[in-house]
């Protein structure tokens, strides 16, 4: 009969490459078959070519950035090829007011909570998929005109925001990722360009490190705030 500890250390053995690999998912990719969104682990074996190039977000919010040619698994990429969690938020500043400037050339407000969009800026907004967008703005002083529309003006939107109200709910648009709305805000300007989340991030430091990589700088602050 087969020892029971044997038995024991054997599914000990077995269980060890499981525990060891660990999930990536897929945040920006090109020259490989490889898809932004789709699932590898630490272990899975690579094979990129000159040119090539593939961004993985760990579930510790670790970004890793490989090159080709490379030939490998992205746990052998070396330390050189990864950048922490920590690394990712401060690589763009460490406060708010070095994360870029509002248009009048001040520092540009925290947002209360992580999935808000400010229309007001240029650059990346982070959205959840079948999620209703809502923007906010930092001063609500006063009631304000807005219009947006796509990159290709295919329609225009109106809306009054009124005084008093920081968060404006947007109904359901056709909001594809990588595509870019249009704002006007009582005649000033903003072209803002969405990413949605992708199903397989579901981990907290992986989403901070998702939405970080696609430099929704001031949303992976708020989150990694609410999160302690």
């Amino acid at each position: 009969m087969f020892p029971i500890r044997c038995m024991l250390a054997l599914s000990a053995l077995l269980l060890v490459p499981s525990a060891l690999a660990a999930p990536l998912v897929v945040v920006e990719a090109s020259g490989t078959d490889l898809a932004a969104g789709a699932t590898i682990d630490d272990k899975t074996a690579l094979s990129l070519p000159d040119g090539a190039r593939l961004v993985l977000i760990g579930e510790d919010g670790s970004q890793i950035t490989l090159r080709g040619p490379f030939t490998g698994a992205p746990a052998d990429a070396g330390t050189g090829a990864t950048q922490q969690l920590a690394g990712l938020l401060s690589a763009r500043g460490t406060d708010t007011t070095s994360l870029g400037a509002v248009r009048d050339g001040g520092p540009q407000a925290p947002l209360p909570e992580p999935w808000l969009v400010d229309p007001a800026i240029s650059g990346s907004a982070c959205v959840r998929p079948g999620q209703e967008i809502v923007l906010w703005r930092a001063d609500a002083a006063g009631p304000a005109g807005l219009t947006l529309m796509p990159a290709d003006r295919a329609w225009t939107a109106n809306a009054e925001w009124p005084a008093g109200e920081q968060r404006l709910a947007l109904p359901e648009l056709p909001i594809q990722d990588g595509g870019t709305l249009m704002f006007e805000i009582d005649g000033n300007a903003a072209a803002v360009t969405f990413h949605l989340l992708p199903p397989a991030v579901t981990a907290p430091a992986m989403t901070v490190g998702w939405l970080a990589a696609k430099q929704c700088d001031r949303q992976a602050r708020a989150l990694a705030g609410a999160q302690g």
